[in-house]
């Protein structure tokens, strides 16, 4: 891979990872936010219910002063009833004033006693459904008219009761309490929070879901009812705290996902991970060069190459083979290119039986105790090719178990070569040891031959060493004639190059053998 490539993987990468975190970031930001409307929406519930309950005490007050008061059964503003009244009022907690009627007048009260001039008493704002009936914003006789209250009556008795003073004291003004019958009245709070007068049958109380407006109807005075519209200042004052906290989280969770994004995205793309996931997806592929007789340029075998490519473009041989060496992997990776190999070889009806397949394997596969178990490739032989294992000579072979596989290897049918010669760190006793079929001279050697340098001119001594050992020569990167014709008279039988074929498809492998069968 390029430098350029590199830098375009890197920024495609960020961008991908930047996109990942936006989309972490909007999702934790749903999850806590709902999270936190939750925990604000039960907090304004909970304070809706503390301010019922508040309301509840001054009518449960109120009430008991009054049936008291009822339960002694004076019929006029004696100094007695008075008095009791007075007592009643010392005690009751929320009742500011007690007044009492007498034909639907107000004969009397705790505060102005008895009056020279009874007062007619005026039409309720609403009766509920215990027979209580209630004055709403009513001005007060007690104060010259000039403050107002709410009025409670039941039987001959009513109390003045302070709903916006003991209730506010502890609440702030978002909130509004109303009697929810016949007709909507505003009682205390917040005259604009109480919903709309309209008619009952019209009149909806739910509110939604993922709204603050809270809507709560006392238990027992159940047409007494309360709302509540929290003020966004007081919210943000009492959970500033979770908003921080809730702006670090997001932060982190972005920062945590890009880097975690990032990473996964450089670790798919490094080249231990594509080969592990190549060697299970099928990215690894067979090519096939062709290695022919050299004096009459037939094909008589090809050697299986291995390429790769996924998603992100090829990986060349001189990278993941060694890459395949440090994982660990090097049975696996011969295992998976021998299969397929076996199966495009077998299913390609111009491939000629008794066709020579050389596979390359690694030194280390033959350094291990046990046996290398290759029975099954005998068992995809269906065409009965010649199966040439080439050892690749690129580090050291431990002779002696070398020779233990390959002597069982040969006895079951497989041939052996020993590739790379020359430059690898075969010798002469190594290969006495080996007794190996092929040998294969490295390119090196025949590139040199144009140029008569002293590498090229040891091809001689290695053709001396194949006919002592009894073994068959191959030359590789024959790229011309004059290269093949040299060879030639240098008696050696094989050679492997671009002037017979360069790496190919199996397809492409057929045409070229059907060629060099017409040809000769």
């Amino acid at each position: 891979m390029s430098n350029n490539e590199h830098r375009q993987y890197l920024l495609a990468d960020n961008l991908r990872a930047i996109a990942v975190s936006f989309l972490t970031v909007v999702l934790v930001s749903v999850v806590l936010g709902l999270l936190m409307f939750s925990v604000i929406k039960e907090h304004e519930e909970a304070r809706a219910e503390d301010i019922l309950s508040n309301v509840r005490m001054v009518f449960k007050d109120a009430e008991a002063s009054l049936d008291y008061l009822i339960a002694n059964s004076y019929y006029s503003c004696s100094d007695d009833n008075l008095n009791e009244m007075r007592r009643t009022l010392f005690r009751s907690r929320f009742v500011k004033e007690i007044g009492f009627f007498g034909d639907g007048k107000l004969l009397c009260s705790t505060y102005l006693g008895v009056l020279k001039q009874p007062i007619d008493e005026a039409v309720p704002d609403f009766v509920t459904a215990l027979g209580d009936a209630f004055w709403i914003n009513t001005p007060l006789e007690l104060f010259d008219n000039q403050s107002k209250g709410t009025i409670a009556k039941r039987g001959r008795y009513n109390a003045v009761l302070d709903l916006d003073g003991v209730i506010g004291l502890n609440f702030g003004r978002d909130w509004a309490l109303f009697y929810n019958g016949e007709q909507l009245y505003h009682m205390a709070g917040s005259p604009r929070l109480t919903p709309s007068i309209t008619g009952r049958e019209g009149r909806s109380l739910s509110t939604d879901y993922f709204s603050l407006r809270i809507i709560k109807c006392e238990k027992y005075y159940s047409e007494v009812c309360l709302t509540v519209v929290p003020d966004e200042a007081r919210i943000f004052k009492i959970h500033k705290g979770k908003l921080v906290l809730f702006i670090c989280i997001m932060l982190m969770a972005a920062a945590l996902s890009h880097m975690l994004t990032f990473n996964y995205l450089r670790r798919i793309r490094s080249l231990e991970s594509r080969i592990n996931r190549g060697l299970k997806s099928g990215k690894f592929y067979c090519l096939y060069q062709p290695f022919v007789n050299l004096d009459t340029e037939e094909v008589v075998g090809c050697e299986v190459l291995s390429r790769f490519e996924d998603e992100y473009g090829p990986i060349y041989p001189d990278d993941f083979i060694s890459q395949v060496r440090d994982i660990g992997k090097t049975w696996e990776f011969t295992t998976v290119m021998i299969k397929s190999a076996m199966d495009e070889l077998n299913r390609c009806a111009n491939i000629p039986e008794g066709f020579k397949v050389s596979f390359n394997l690694f030194p280390s596969d033959f350094m291990q105790d046990e046996l290398i178990d290759l029975d099954w490739v005998l068992d995809l032989n269906n065409k009965n090719f010649k199966l040439v294992l080439e050892i690749i000579e690129d580090e050291q072979l431990a002779t002696s178990s070398a020779a233990k596989h390959i002597k069982a290897l040969r006895s079951r049918g497989f041939w052996v070569a020993i590739d790379d010669f020359g430059v690898g760190y075969s010798n002469l006793s190594q290969l006495k040891s080996l007794r190996c079929e092929f040998l294969k001279i490295d390119r090196s050697f025949v590139m040199d031959m144009e140029d008569h340098s002293i590498r090229s001119s040891l091809i001689p001594h290695i053709v001396n060493i194949a006919d002592e050992l009894k073994v068959t020569l191959i030359a590789e990167g024959v790229e011309n004639n004059e290269q093949r014709r040299e060879l030639v008279n240098m008696n050696v039988e094989y050679g492997q190059g671009w002037l017979f074929g360069k790496p190919q498809t199996v397809g492409n492998l057929a045409n070229t053998i059907e060629l060099s069968f017409k040809t000769h």
